[in-house]
């Protein structure tokens, strides 16, 4: 009998049951014995996953009874790629020559210190004159975001650093990309002219120019072209121009009579291709961008290992080379039954050499993946390097298993799928690797496939159509399957996903279902730009800042009832009266009333150095109402749900920033918050909670993976997809080995130098080489992957929305599949192979959709706010604290000693420290007095010798000590004598007390004040401290049931002393 394959890849279509047939896989290998739960590693995309995976396989077997088999489970290495680096470097850390904890930075964290790196590399000469390179590239970056944003010099760097890492690049061997990206890019531009065609223009614009001035033209393209050429000459002159206005210039005319001035420009501008200027600019480009890139990658390694971490990369380039030891191969091949790798099509070049070394080292190998759904091309994963992995099975000594049946899908759409995919993804895909069989038995009523036909003659009409489509699907009642109660229903909104290509048309779906009053939610970024969490950021901007008004403008427009100009004349009257600008609306002031939440604010301000950023943002949240502030500004309780839960996120954000300060990225402040999360904010990652609501949801087409809805909607088919001959992306060399995936790698990036400029001789003889006819085809592979995942998301009901006008498009059209447009009012669809089923073809119009009142009976709950809380005394009562009162009769004031002349300013602080020491001593041993030199160590230790003469407080040591042997001759003194007491209000008074006397009448309290004032101020000085002296000789009589018959306030400097009581 011949034995199994050592390596099995399993083909495992959209809806087929991988998730099943990997646990079925785990249970019969541990039930043979042939495989011990310590000695699996099994890879999964995500952490849910793995967990799913690991407790499948547990139920299964407990099942069974096999108890022993279900807690050894927890042996085996099941968890994402990184896990498993971070768990093979720790078990072999001595032979990797690294500590055994490692600390690996997070995604977010990494990005944070790649930044800094970046911006440690970008300075110097060097960068402005890359910088001038860029522009006329039309490379720069600009501040624009989502569909505006332009492709800039900075997303190339980062993708160039991205493949760097992933394949795993030698930096030396990466000096040399730059020269043959130039070479091979320049080869199919015209050689260049050894003509000065800038000279040639500058000189011919002046008298054109002159010219079409004179002609006195209000024609708009003359008009046009005079600015543009005006302009061209001015950035012409300071080496400033874009390339791409060369380009522009070649193909904009003047009116016709005004043509034959400009044509000698118009020809000579579209020789661009020739200048020597644009050869060496694209040459210059390259050889900077590149040596950005290793000189970043230099600099970021260097920061991590000067704070002792790791990133992902690390990890995965570390195990990568640590497979290459023989003892630690030696002792895997011992110790490996099984490695069975999920989303195999989704991994990088470096996580598949990883993969590969492993599985030569395991008994068996499990790979499950599907090539149909590699869409990940964008985030550094090479589906042509996969195809040809999988094209090398046989060499591997490995084969291919195909999962034949669809577990997802109503029959109808499986047999649409499978007859739009089964002829688009030939010849590199046969019949048996792409069409599935359904298994669900349930005989669902009503349409599976459906066209809506968007009325209107804009995206926003588009996007109001299709807001009237979905909720004419919910009044209909269309029904669906329900997987918990296995019957059939009507659809719910929350049974409703709609996919977009791009984030800024899933923000305009989102709005358009919104203002129809459609709940929805969306995974898009933009939390921080939503009202609440701009209200809870607005109060963290004025808690720390009191002058910065725009945050004190945000708070009072969304919290308060009056209108801006009301509240604005308000504040513009404050400022007249030349009140404090920064306590406006803080208190109640002369007419202007305080507003609630900056004077919550304002209380909280004394705190601010005792709390984490995290902290202060949770105690305005609490304490400035926010939570039901909010919810009052919701008309539903889903909507309620999302504005709470938005302001939760906001707080994982700052949580999130503390981590990164705690992992040595900088000390953590309130104002580091702030700009961070301008940050987040700016490289929109600040994605918004999708809460588990019935709401319909919005995601892009890419984001949909791995997921499942009823109910599922095609938005944006008709667009181009593009491909990316002019992006960076990694090739091979040469020859594909199997056994060495990363051998000989190269970043392949072409940069386009016309910014805009697409339509140019150079672009379609470029798009139309053997390497632009490569590159399109590539991307229309992805294309239609993206595709398949797409329509492969609905278990009941695919539709596609499109504008009526254009039904279809690149997109579209790449798999060939012109028969799923139907005409208006059809209700069957007919497939190729010749069955029919149930479709419908409906057209939809803005407008038609009656808009739900703002007002909403639904009822909205959130928990009572607590009643305004009383300011809480301290635990810990300090004496010293105490409120001062007026002496109902004048006290008793006794000269003592010299009064002591004081050099300077000293501090009285200190000065007070040092007396009370020196006085304390003199009490310290009767048998020791105190010398002079004592008296100079103690000044000198608190660097007081030179503003204090040590003879004179030696002196007045002396001259307390007579005072004291004069009045209480027969009293024990005690000096520095610690006092606590619990009070009657639970605080607790703890304190010292400078001297106590034991006398026969009772006890003699004395406080000692380093105060100069003179004799004059002495009783105010009494009148400010009997509180602190009353507390204590309380807590003394309660402690000793012995009266205290004298406080006395002893003044050493001003040489004297006053009797409180």
């Amino acid at each position: 009998m011949s034995s199994p394959p050592r390596i099995t890849f399993i083909s495992a279509g959209a809806g087929s049951g991988k998730t099943h047939r990997l646990t079925e896989i785990l249970h019969q290998e541990l039930l043979s014995g042939d495989v011990a739960p310590a000695g699996i590693i099994a890879t999964t995309f995500t952490r849910k996953a793995a967990a799913e995976l690991r407790e499948r396989v547990r139920g299964h077997l407990l099942k069974q009874g096999n108890t022993g088999l279900a807690t050894a489970m927890g042996l085996a290495r099941i968890g994402t790629v990184n896990s498993l680096c971070g768990q093979l470097l720790e078990r072999f850390a001595f032979e990797a020559g690294m500590p055994p904890q490692q600390r690996v930075l997070e995604d977010s964290q990494a990005k944070v210190l790649l930044n800094q790196a970046i911006d440690r590399v970008l300075n110097g000469e060097m960068l402005d004159g890359f910088l001038a390179v860029a522009r006329r590239m039309g490379l720069e970056i600009n501040e624009q975001t989502g569909e505006f944003k332009t492709h800039n010099w900075l997303d190339d760097l980062r993708q160039i650093l991205g493949q760097l890492r992933t394949n795993d690049i030698d930096l030396e061997s990466a000096k040399g990309f730059a020269q043959r990206n130039a070479d091979e890019l320049l080869a199919h531009f015209p050689a260049p002219t050894s003509s000065d065609l800038k000279d040639e223009l500058l000189s011919s614009i002046p008298d054109v120019l002159a010219q079409l001035i004179a002609a006195d033209s209000d024609i708009g393209t003359t008009r046009t072209y005079i600015s543009l050429l005006k302009d061209f000459q001015r950035s012409l002159r300071q080496d400033s121009a874009r390339w791409s206005d060369w380009a522009k210039l070649s193909k904009t005319e003047p009116q016709a009579k005004l043509k034959p001035l400009v044509e000698r420009i118009g020809e000579t501008a579209a020789r661009f291709a020739e200048s020597r200027f644009l050869h060496n600019d694209i040459r210059d480009y390259l050889e900077q961008v590149f040596s950005l890139a290793i000189h970043v990658v230099k600099v970021y390694g260097d920061a991590k290992r000067e704070l002792g971490f790791l990133d992902f990369a690390d990890q995965e380039h570390e195990l990568l080379k640590l497979l290459d030891n023989p003892a630690v191969v030696q002792v895997l091949k011992e110790e490996l039954d099984l490695v069975m790798v999920d989303e195999f099509q989704d991994t990088s070049p470096m996580q598949l050499a990883i993969f590969l070394k492993l599985s030569q080292l395991a008994k068996r190998v499990y790979w499950v993946g599907d090539i149909k759904q590699a869409i990940y091309g964008f985030r550094g994963s090479d589906s042509t390097l996969m195809q040809t992995i999988l094209n090398s099975l046989p060499q591997l000594g490995g084969e291919k298993e195909v999962l034949t049946q669809s577990w997802r899908s109503r029959t109808e759409l499986v047999d649409l799928v499978n007859d739009v995919f089964t002829p688009a993804f030939e010849p590199n895909l046969s019949a048996p690797e792409v069409r599935l069989s359904a298994t669900r038995k349930d005989c669902l009523p009503g349409t599976a496939f459906a066209n809506w036909n968007l009325d209107g003659s804009n995206v926003v009409q588009h996007m109001e159509a299709l807001a009237v489509g979905i909720q004419h699907l919910i009044d209909q009642g269309h029904p669906v399957f329900d997987n918990v109660s296995k019957t059939i229903r009507n659809v719910r909104r929350g049974d409703i996903t709609v996919l977009c290509y791009s984030n800024s048309n899933v923000s305009k779906v989102a709005s358009a279902l919104a203002q129809a009053g459609l709940p929805c939610t969306t995974a898009q970024p933009g939390l921080l730009a939503s009202a609440e969490a701009t209200l809870a950021l607005a109060c963290l901007r004025r808690l720390n800042d009191p002058a910065d008004t725009l945050a004190t403008a945000q708070i009072v427009s969304l919290t308060g009832t009056e209108e801006p100009e009301t509240w604005v004349s308000e504040r513009l009257r404050y400022l007249d009266a030349e009140h404090p600008q920064t306590e406006w609306r803080e208190q109640d002031f002369e007419g202007h009333a305080a507003h609630p939440v900056i004077a919550s604010i304002a209380l909280l301000r004394a705190d601010l150095a005792l709390t984490t950023p995290k902290e202060a943002l949770q105690r305005l949240i609490a304490e400035c109402d926010l939570l039901s502030l909010v919810t009052a500004w919701s008309s539903s309780a889903a909507q309620a749900q999302q504005r709470l839960a938005n302001l939760d996120a906001v707080l994982d954000l700052a949580q999130e920033y503390e981590q990164l300060c705690l992992n040595g990225l900088g000390a953590a402040s309130i104002s580091g918050l702030i700009l961070w999360l301008g940050e987040i904010a700016k490289s929109q990652s600040d994605a918004l909670p999708v809460l588990a609501l019935d709401a319909v949801q919005v995601m892009t087409h890419h984001a949909s993976k791995g997921l499942e809805w009823p109910v599922v909607i095609l938005m944006d088919l008709a667009r181009d997809f593009g491909d990316r001959l002019w992006s960076v992306s990694a090739r091979s060399n040469s020859d594909f080995d199997p056994h060495r995936p990363l051998n000989d790698r190269f970043i392949r990036y072409w940069p386009w130098p016309l910014g805009k400029q697409q339509k140019v001789a150079i672009a379609e003889k470029i798009a139309n080489s053997e390497a632009g006819i490569m590159f399109k085809h590539e991307a229309t592979e992805e294309a239609k992957r993206l595709l398949y995942v797409s329509m492969t998301r609905a278990r009941d009901l695919l539709v596609i929305a499109s504008p009526a006008k254009k039904m279809s498009g690149p997109w579209f059209n790449c798999v060939k599949a012109p028969w799923l447009i139907l005409a208006d009012g059809e209700h069957q669809l007919t497939l190729p192979s010749g069955s029919t089923l149930l479709a419908n073809a409906q057209k939809f119009s803005a407008g038609s959709l009656t808009i739900p009142d703002t007002v909403n009976d639904e009822a909205l709950h959130w928990f009572a706010p607590s009643p305004a809380s009383e300011p809480k005394l301290p635990l810990i009562f300090r004496p010293s604290n105490s409120e001062s009162r007026t002496l109902s009769a004048p006290r008793d004031k006794c000269q003592i000693g010299t009064r002591i002349a004081l050099q300077g300013s000293p501090t009285m602080s200190v000065l007070g420290e040092a007396i009370h020491a020196s006085l304390c001593l003199s009490f310290a041993d009767k048998a020791q007095p105190t010398v002079l030199d004592d008296i100079r160590r103690l000044l000198t230790s608190h660097d007081l010798l030179e503003q204090v003469n040590a003879q004179q407080l030696l002196d007045q040591v002396g001259a307390f000590h007579d005072w004291i042997g004069s009045r209480w001759p027969e009293s024990r003194a005690m000096a520095e004598y610690p006092v606590q007491q619990v009070l009657e209000n639970g605080q607790v008074l703890n304190g010292r007390i400078d001297l106590l006397l034991d006398t026969h009448e009772g006890w003699v309290l004395i406080d000692h004040k380093s105060n100069p004032s003179p004799a004059a101020r002495w009783e105010e000085l009494a009148e400010e401290h009997i509180g602190q002296l009353e507390a204590y000789a309380r807590a003394i009589h309660m402690a000793s049931g012995k009266p205290v018959t004298q406080g006395w306030i002893f003044l050493p400097t001003a040489a004297g002393a006053v009797r409180v009581f």
